[in-house]
């Protein structure tokens, strides 16, 4: 079995150059010429009616449906041309527009107790309200967020700019891991704290790292570079500090990303830095 592969260095070129840059921003350009679009739902679970609405939208824009490791399903294989419309019917499907920019990812997480035998909390609503007050704020480099419901590391709680995991009386707070080419493992910030606390430590956690990283450093380099004691007591500062400004800025970022211009799509066979794209109705 012949597994090779020759590099297309243009692309990756084009691609990393392309991550560089602010703003929302789809997948690019993939290496059969079509396009790919990254969906998804809170706590990765889909209704019946929606995967039904699902396997309409790859058949009619999409080659395949590929699930990714951070809980989205990633449509490979759009034309250029289909782009605005596949994301419109995403959209009306009931799905989000998952990131890939830099800026706050959606919280990878496990069904927790509601579910699971080996539960200690219950995952779904703190989920819920973590992506709805803090998904796609802008930030140095991409942000993630899992959050495990027992005490398996089943969501990479770890492996994370920002970690929670479940503790008999609460939730315990890592900061600085992340995958990649060289992965982290992220270290305890605090806990465990009620669940009411995680997204005041979420909030003081992204102040600090706006505040503090270098042009394009990941949180994982910011703590390495600093002094994790350091960074630990600029987080502790903030923590008093509300978050509406945060939430609103998520807001306007997510309209960004689901309705206003991509970076990364060629538009009508032409390359540009970035494609504009039609607001659903």
């Amino acid at each position: 079995m012949d597994t090779s592969a020759k590099l297309d260095v243009a692309l990756r070129k084009d691609t990393v150059e392309r991550k560089k840059q602010q703003g929302a921003r789809c997948l690019g350009k993939q290496r059969d010429g079509h396009f790919a679009l990254s969906v998804g739902v809170p706590n990765a679970c889909f209704s019946a009616a929606q995967l039904r609405a699902l396997a309409d939208i790859v058949e009619r824009y999409a080659k395949v449906g590929h699930l990714s490791t951070a809980q989205s399903m990633v449509l490979l294989g759009i034309e250029g041309q289909d782009y605005a419309q596949a994301r419109r019917a995403v959209l009306e499907a009931g799905f989000q527009i998952r990131s890939v920019g830099r800026d706050v990812f959606h919280v990878k997480c496990c069904p927790g107790a509601d579910y699971s035998p080996f539960g200690l909390q219950r995952t779904f609503a703190l989920v819920a309200h973590l992506e709805e007050t803090f998904r796609a704020l802008p930030t140095p480099q991409k942000f993630k967020i899992a959050l495990s419901g027992c005490p398996n590391c089943c969501a990479n709680t770890r492996l994370a700019e920002f970690g929670i995991h479940a503790a008999m009386n609460g939730w315990k707070i890592f900061v600085g891991g992340k995958m990649g080419f060289a992965p982290t493992v992220a270290r305890e910030l605090a806990g465990p704290v009620a669940a009411d606390q995680v997204p005041q430590y979420l909030a003081a956690v992204l102040r600090s790292y706006r505040a503090l990283a270098e042009p394009n450093e990941r949180l994982t380099r910011t703590v390495e570079r600093i002094g994790f004691e350091v960074f630990k007591s600029a987080v502790e500062e903030c923590l008093h500090l509300p978050y509406e400004d945060l939430a609103a800025e998520a807001r306007q970022s997510r309209l960004a990303l689901e309705q206003e211009e991509v970076i990364g799509l060629l538009d009508a066979g032409k390359s540009r830095n970035a494609a504009s794209i039609p607001a659903p109705d």
